[in-house]
């Protein structure tokens, strides 16, 4: 047995099984994750985004609204700051920050989202690499806008290294995920729909994201609670004093 992401205990037991996938519940901190986890290669194949590229991208016009009201709640933290979204998608996030006066960069590793992307909000600069090779850029970021990835990374230790090592010290991140312990979740879990292996791979609380972000030198510093929609939504900053 690996040991927890979260917490590096060894004891687990079983959570539920969903799609002939098994989930575990960590004895010690609570965590509910995928085991055995799935190779990358096989979490990447999971993904289809022939749906995706130049010209084409679903829900385009109501997803540049939602992506604007997103960016409105958030621009103290944004506004003449370099910035970034990672899982970017079609880049409407990216381009809301911009519209409001962010130095706006997408990183995503979907070739039709990029394309469509680029081409449709040319002023922002798109990436389609991994967290890997991003990193190997070196560069920092004031801001990090960060929704619904997490909950589908494999390895979530190596993701956090990644938010951390682009976050510059008293940077933002604004991350969301399902919420598991939200009281709207069905008390038979493989009802819910966010409980979809292996499209999501392990499933926070609010006490499991505090700890894995305390882990990784961020500080949660406000929490965002929605009655009806059963979602974590956290902005916490990294240890450190700001440059800016």
């Amino acid at each position: 047995m690996d040991a927890c992401p979260i917490c590096d205990g060894v004891q687990t037991a079983f959570y539920a099984r969903q799609n002939e996938f098994d989930f575990v519940v960590c004895r010690d901190c609570g965590f509910v994750f995928l085991f055995p986890m799935p190779s990358p290669e096989a979490l990447a194949d999971v993904y289809d985004d022939e749906a995706f590229g130049i010209g084409r991208y679903p829900k385009a016009t109501s997803r540049k609204r939602r992506a604007l009201f997103r960016a409105l709640g958030l621009w103290p933290y944004f506004v003449r700051k370099d910035s970034i979204d990672v899982g970017c998608g079609g880049g409407f996030v990216a381009e809301a920050m911009r519209r409001l006066g962010a130095r706006a960069s997408g990183l995503d590793i979907s070739p039709g989202s990029i394309a469509y992307a680029k081409d449709a909000f040319p002023r922002v600069r798109f990436f389609e690499e991994t967290f890997e090779t991003f990193l190997a850029r070196g560069e920092t970021f004031d801001f990090i806008h960060s929704s619904e990835v997490i909950e589908h990374i494999g390895d979530v230790k190596s993701y956090m290294k990644f938010l951390s090592g682009i976050a510059r010290p008293g940077a933002r991140i604004f991350l969301t995920t399902p919420d598991i312990a939200h009281p709207a979740v069905p008390e038979d879990v493989t009802q819910w729909d966010m409980f979809s292996p292996p499209r999501h791979v392990q499933l926070f609380t609010q006490a499991t994201l505090t700890r894995l972000f305390d882990a990784h030198g961020f500080d949660i510093v406000k929490r965002y609670y929605k009655k009806n929609a059963p979602t974590l939504q956290v902005l916490a900053r990294k240890r450190g004093e700001s440059t800016a």
